[in-house]
């Protein structure tokens, strides 16, 4: 691979940016993911792009490993690596994130939106609904105030999505939107809970889960 990247023929070119997403797939440890990601700056300073779909990719291939701290180092650092971080890159990291790792992670995470000129996570109503998921769980009095603080935004948001736009979909099972789909139905379950034992108005959200099917959502995030 280090020797494709300094062939700038057009034909290894165009090899070399689809190989990407491959050697993503063939990495099965995070440790393998992250000797990928070694190869990024000599791919940088070669001059060479990514594709546009490549930064998902590689955050998703992050998610599946259970390693989003690599996609937070690897982000975190643009002068480095080159990887531009995007919103359907950002979900999936999100979502690992607010899983197994403490919150000053997902804060910190969320931080590098503005680095990248991407809107607010609390405008995403994917991200908007892990983020709040991740400050009630973590439950300390800040962290709490954060959460009951992005209440507004998610009804905004809600009101603005139609139910059935969002309804699970056989032919869609396994794809990235299917997951972010199943992502938002847990965690405004988790949301829908967190607003009742804060005592606060959840009809709205109950309402909007009925409408869109998730109320019977059972599955696991």
């Amino acid at each position: 691979m280090k020797s494709c990247i300094a062939d700038k023929t057009e034909p290894a070119r165009q090899v070399r940016t689809a190989a990407w997403h491959h050697l993503f797939s063939l990495a099965t440890t995070p440790e393998q993911l992250e000797r990928v990601t070694e190869l990024f700056p000599k791919w940088r300073d070669a001059k060479r792009t990514f594709r546009p779909a490549t930064p998902e990719k590689f955050a998703r291939r992050c998610e599946e490993l259970h390693c989003p701290q690599l996609a937070v180092k690897v982000f975190g650092d643009h002068s480095k690596y080159g990887l531009d971080l995007t919103l359907e890159a950002a979900r999936p990291v999100l979502h690992a994130l607010h899983l197994e790792h403490p919150l000053q992670d997902t804060i910190t995470f969320t931080s590098l939106f503005g680095v990248y000129n991407l809107p607010p996570a609390s405008s995403d109503l994917v991200c908007s609904s892990l983020l709040m998921t991740a400050c009630f769980k973590h439950a300390s009095e800040e962290s709490l105030t954060v959460a009951r603080a992005l209440v507004p935004s998610l009804q905004q948001l809600l009101d603005k999505t139609q139910p059935a736009s969002m309804a699970f979909r056989d032919e869609d099972h396994g794809k990235p939107a299917d997951k972010e789909k199943r992502w938002l139905a847990w965690t405004l379950k988790k949301i829908e809970k967190a607003l009742q034992r804060q005592e606060l108005d959840f009809s709205w959200l109950r309402q909007w889960r009925v409408a869109s099917g998730y109320a019977g959502y059972t599955g696991l995030e």
